[in-house]
């Protein structure tokens, strides 16, 4: 997702046009077609955002098939005007990069590091509750996802979805049912939440959280 840390209509625009399923390789989920997705942060100021390396971290971010990307966010850190938001935004961005290649201890640093830059980034804490599942610690994924829904200007359907998935985890069946309808109401076209909540239905097992694995990709 995107900032002033690029607007949200521009982030929307970007998630339509990327296949999910390429596009969060971040958390490395076994099921392809159910995986947490991931909350990029651009920087605000068209200045930094002159920033190349910035930019292109939060690029690389969008889709880190290699851990590439990594050079630009490392460069652009090491740039002494880059200003608070934006660099709270690049943390958030490599982080992403991290977590997708199995670094989490590194990703969970990064986020941590963004959120005391920046603490009403919304998108930050919806990043660093992706590393907390990741991690097995759902108590805390689900803190993090809680808050990016109180601070806003995050896609809610994409909280609430990611949400679920941790509830699913924890095998509290009905909150993730309410989770998923939520998302539904927030995006009444979400194909992704469609699917996961008509597993609900079926007869016999439980829907099931897509297996979290090491990187080896929201």
């Amino acid at each position: 997702m995107i900032y002033p840390i690029a607007s949200l209509t521009e982030y929307n625009h970007q998630m339509n046009s990327l296949n999910f399923s390429r596009f969060f390789t971040s958390l490395a989920v076994a099921c392809a077609a159910l995986m947490l997705l991931p909350a990029h942060a651009w920087a605000q100021s068209k200045t930094t955002f002159g920033s190349t390396n910035a930019s292109a971290c939060y690029r690389e971010s969008n889709l880190p098939l290699t851990d590439y990307g990594l050079r630009f966010c490392n460069r652009a850190l090491d740039e002494k005007d880059l200003v608070l938001r934006d660099r709270a935004a690049t943390h958030t961005n490599r982080g992403i990069i991290y977590a997708a290649h199995g670094q989490l201890d590194k990703a969970m640093a990064d986020h941590n590091r963004a959120a005391k830059l920046a603490p009403g980034m919304a998108k930050i804490y919806v990043n660093r509750g992706n590393v907390h599942h990741q991690q097995h610690n759902y108590t805390q994924a689900l803190d993090d996802y809680k808050l990016a829904l109180e601070l806003g200007g995050v896609a809610p359907e994409i909280v609430y979805y990611n949400r679920a998935l941790t509830l699913i985890r924890i095998k509290r069946w009905d909150q993730a049912r309410i989770s998923l309808e939520k998302g539904l109401e927030a995006n009444p076209d979400s194909e992704r939440i469609k699917k996961k909540l008509a597993q609900f239905d079926l007869p016999v097992e439980q829907p099931q959280a897509p297996a979290v694995e090491k990187a080896g990709r929201l």
